[in-house]
């Protein structure tokens, strides 16, 4: 941690790409056990469940260290704010699946209601925009007598829009990633056309990382996916992305820095989890995440030495990846000790439950979980597996149904859009 602190002490702005060992330090090896055991350690939790309560500290032999207690008092506030309501910026390529599940499941676990995309024909189901922001033309209006709780599908931020259709009350929680791992992995996934098709060079991605202007020359900002996209879809002011200056960048980020409850970095996406769960008041069960949609973290078109030509040229999603880094690390030493802690016993028991839930085991009994100083006792259901594992188009979907009914494609669903206008109007 010393490492960490000690970068955000340090006298220039520059790029955090730190190595993540200094915070495995402070976690143990998880070793793995097989399906008779879990079924053992279940009936002995179950016993032990039986005689605790939300505030009861339950002390256990060495042998399971997740289970010991810390507690100096068994009553800590960690949070005077329960958010019920989220505006996630579903960022792309920077993990944001699986934190999107993590709300997914909030919302779906207590019938809330989610703004959903409009479907269109030659258009993904889950995706509101990647152009624009939110409008009446591109989402579906909430169902009568229904108040928009959770946002999370992919659209671009507007400060205005978001507060249009979000109830005030809203938590806004945001996701960054390394700049250039970001780009690699965009360049991965949408194999962008201007790179791959129109430049004519045995190493492609090294010919646009030496003037990545001329090659993004005449594409419109908000339609390129590897032009400082992560800024793209933080809201960015337009000149920037002809013109960068840093001054007006460092203000966006201040307004960004009021807006935005928390911004989690994907490099340490577990620190960032836990420090959100304090944040919204939510439960030790409600931010519980497997990683989904991962792709290599190697490619064949590029590499890290390649780093600070993209750097050069993305200044701003560098602003807005090193200024959210170091608000994360700012907000985390403010917790001490008992935040390190937390952090320890929770991806303990997220190892946990995703071995239990990826074993084939009978899950009618779920996976027993005691009480912490962090949680009350609660258990882990086979229906908890499957939402933890759900894809994002199936859950979406699934969300789509409960709220409106039915699926419908192009026209009609336009047309049934309209007419619930009408009859909100």
């Amino acid at each position: 941690m010393l490492t960490i602190f000690a970068l955000l002490h340090g006298d220039k702005y520059r790029s955090a790409t730190k190595s993540k060992a200094v915070h495995y330090s402070v976690s143990s090896r998880f070793v793995s056990v097989s399906p008779s055991s879990l079924f053992q350690r279940n009936v002995s939790r179950a016993r032990v469940g039986q005689q605790i309560s939300e505030k009861t500290v339950v002390l256990t032999p060495l042998s399971d260290p997740r289970l010991v207690s810390t507690n100096v008092s068994p009553e800590i506030e960690l949070t005077k704010v329960h958010y019920k309501r989220v505006a996630f910026l579903k960022v792309h390529k920077a993990g944001s699946t699986t934190a999107q599940n993590i709300f997914l499941r909030y919302g779906e676990s207590r019938n809330l209601t989610f703004v959903l995309p409009i479907i269109r024909e030659d258009h993904w189901d889950n995706v509101i925009s990647v152009q624009s922001t939110l409008n009446d033309k591109n989402i579906l209006p909430p169902p009568q007598n229904r108040t928009y709780d959770i946002l999370c599908c992919h659209v671009l931020y507007n400060s205005e829009a978001f507060h249009k259709y979000m109830p005030t009350d809203t938590a806004y929680i945001g996701i960054v990633r390394e700049p250039f791992d970001q780009f690699l992995s965009t360049l991965n996934y949408f194999r962008a056309p201007y790179i791959f098709e129109r430049i004519k060079s045995r190493n492609k991605v090294l010919k646009y990382l030496q003037d990545p202007s001329h090659y993004e020359h005449g594409l419109p900002y908000r339609w390129s996916m590897t032009n400082n996209r992560m800024a793209v879809e933080f809201g960015f002011p337009s000149n920037l992305f002809h013109q960068y200056l840093e001054e007006e960048s460092m203000n966006y980020l201040t307004k960004l820095d009021k807006e935005f409850q928390f911004v989690i970095i994907m490099e340490y996406f577990t620190e960032s989890v836990v420090m959100m769960r304090r944040i919204l008041g939510w439960t030790i069960k409600d931010v519980l995440f497997f990683r989904q949609n991962t792709a290599p973290r190697s490619y064949s078109f590029a590499d890290n030495t390649h780093r600070h030509l993209y750097e050069r040229f993305a200044k701003l999603d560098y602003d807005l990846y090193n200024f959210f880094y170091r608000r994360l690390w700012s907000q985390i030493q403010k917790e001490g000790l008992d935040f390190q802690l937390e952090l320890l016993y929770f991806e303990r028991l997220r190892k946990e439950v995703e071995d239990y839930c990826n074993y084939k085991v009978d899950k009618r009994s779920g996976y027993i979980v005691v009480a912490s100083k962090w949680c009350s006792a609660f258990v882990v259901s086979r229906d908890d597996c499957y939402y933890l594992e759900k894809n994002e188009m199936v859950f979406v979907e699934r969300i789509r149904t409960r709220q409106y009914g039915f699926q419908k494609r192009g026209n009609l669903m336009e047309d049934y859009v309209l007419s619930l206008n009408e009859s909100l109007s």
